[in-house]
């Protein structure tokens, strides 16, 4: 059987860095991700939320409260969560993405 090119030597010895390097960063991403702010503006409705997908706040322009309308404020609200849940994993799978060495076959696993 033949061996990959560099195997065992400093291709692999590269690999190797790169990896714990990659682990070293792992560790500290969701400390950053928690403190990054995420601001989503849907007009009268305005909420923030970290890096992780939590709700951190939500306000909303008391003007547009109405006791006989209150479906479209519920879809307000519901268009800000989603999309703040939606850019705060698409941010969280960039940086994943930036931190994961290039081991082939890696991302059909899911990372």
């Amino acid at each position: 059987m033949k061996l990959p090119k560099n195997f065992g030597g400093q291709g692999l010895g590269d690999m190797m860095a790169q990896a714990q390097s990659a682990m070293a960063r792992a560790k500290n991403l969701d400390q950053e991700l928690a403190e990054e702010r995420i601001d989503i503006d849907k007009g009268p409705v305005k909420c923030v939320f970290s890096g992780l997908g939590d709700l951190v706040s939500l306000k909303i322009d008391p003007s547009i409260v109405d006791a006989n309308d209150v479906e479209m404020l519920e879809d307000l609200i519901t268009s800000a969560i989603r999309d703040g849940f939606a850019l705060a994993t698409e941010r969280r799978d960039a940086k994943v993405k930036e931190i994961m060495p290039n081991v082939p076959g890696l991302d059909k696993l899911g990372f």
